[in-house]
């Protein structure tokens, strides 16, 4: 005998188990479980309206955000804007301190510390320098975001004024020197 024979064999002992008829009342409390039932999904399906505008908000805004990161040149712009002011920044802050010491020097030219000819000469080194300025001000205009362009720029800041402080100091140690052969010779 096979699982199939032993099966219907259960269904026909059992038989007289399944034809009975349910209780009193019973389809009555089917209905209003239904009906209570169906009262919690109208409930939930009159918020639905308010979900699906809410979703359908979501969509938009994620798909703007992703079609403006998406858009090409954009985030480009905005980062060469970025690097930009901080670039003028930059460029400003050492812009003062170099033309506050070129003017120092000056200064120490009209007062006789250095000669005139070392104050042309520092000049004439300042305008190379200026020149190759010149030359990364081009680059970094074809290529904003390259750091190698921007650090070049940086570096020539730096070192036109390291030239500019070092001389500075060399000439006040002038300054000094003559001072006490002055004080010296006084006495």
């Amino acid at each position: 005998m096979n699982n199939m024979d032993k099966l219907d064999e259960l269904f026909q002992d059992q038989r007289e188990d399944f034809d009975e008829e349910p209780m009193e009342g019973h389809f009555q409390r089917f209905e209003e479980k239904l009906e209570q039932y169906h009262g919690r999904k109208k409930a939930i399906l009159r918020s639905w309206p308010f979900l699906k505008i809410a979703s359908l908000v979501i969509i938009v805004l994620l798909s703007a955000n992703l079609f403006l990161y998406l858009l090409p040149g954009k985030s480009d712009k905005l980062d060469r804007v970025a690097t930009n002011r901080e670039m003028d920044e930059t460029a400003r802050f050492y812009t003062v301190r170099i033309t506050s010491g070129l003017s120092q020097l000056q200064q120490m030219a009209d007062q006789g510390i250095g000669s005139p000819l070392d104050l042309a000469q520092v000049k004439k080194e300042m305008d190379e320098m200026d020149r190759l300025h010149q030359d990364l001000q081009k680059e970094y205009s074809n290529n904003p975001n390259d750091e190698r362009v921007i650090n070049a720029m940086i570096e020539y800041y730096q070192t036109k004024l390291d030239i500019i402080n070092t001389i500075k100091t060399d000439l006040e140690k002038v300054k000094s020197i003559k001072n006490k052969k002055n004080e010296n010779t006084k006495l």
